[in-house]
């Protein structure tokens, strides 16, 4: 990361809850600008739709005003737009990562991918807070359980590979010998800002490095792993 980009919180699910209002709120204070949701975890339709009503509810209540970036896979040039310039956070709630891949990666071959377009944001200042899914691909690595369990590089914004849902052992059946591991419990995460690394919301949030697990502390900020 460089001095430049934006904060990211990496958060484990149940995310859009009362439980994550404190959590959210401290992303929020790190950030200046407009919010906007991607729903792209969601399938399209309804789905998407759903997911980004639930987002601009969530925010609303804690005094936000969110903006829907529409459906990729329905309007590209539209959803590209909508990622403007101005854009203070970017909201990637949870779903399919494989699924969210596919939206942020493929697009008209006379088009930026979304993916390209989230990087350059992200690496002028804009924050960017992923829930499950969201939070899966934003790392090195990601799990795609939605496709036959199997893994896939991420967008590569921090390194290593969450682990949602979390909880001590939960992360046996995806885990890398090699891959820095983020334990993400629901309702809580970790915030990351430039190098450093500090837990937010609920639970404990952890980081594997080698064999060992640690919980990240949530008082005093961390060095992040490389």
């Amino acid at each position: 990361m460089t001095n430049n980009s934006g904060a990211i919180c990496l958060q484990g699910g149940r995310e859009l809850t009362p439980a994550c209002d404190e959590m959210d709120r401290t992303v929020l204070e790190r950030c200046s600008g407009t919010v906007v949701v991607l729903a792209g975890a969601s399938r399209p339709g309804s789905d998407y739709a759903g997911a980004s009503a639930r987002t601009v509810a969530h925010y609303r209540r804690l005094g936000v005003t969110v903006e829907v970036v529409p459906d990729p896979r329905d309007d590209h040039p539209a959803a590209l737009a909508a990622l403007a310039e101005e854009t203070g956070l970017v909201v990637l709630p949870g779903g399919s990562p494989g699924g969210l891949l596919d939206v942020l990666t493929i697009g008209p071959p006379d088009a930026p991918a979304i993916a390209e377009r989230l990087l350059a944001l992200w690496s002028t200042g804009t924050a960017i807070s992923g829930a499950s899914a969201g939070a899966m691909v934003l790392c090195s690595r990601t799990a795609t359980p939605d496709r036959s369990g199997g893994h896939a590089m991420g967008l590569d914004l921090v390194p290593g590979m969450a682990i949602p849902h979390w909880s001590p052992g939960s992360e046996r059946r995806w885990s890398l010998p090699d891959v820095v591991l983020w334990g993400l419990p629901e309702c809580g995460g970790v915030l990351i800002e430039s190098d450093s690394m500090i837990g937010l919301g609920r639970g404990a949030a952890s980081i594997r490095i080698g064999r060992s697990w640690s919980a990240i502390d949530r008082s005093t900020p961390e060095s992040l792993p490389r």
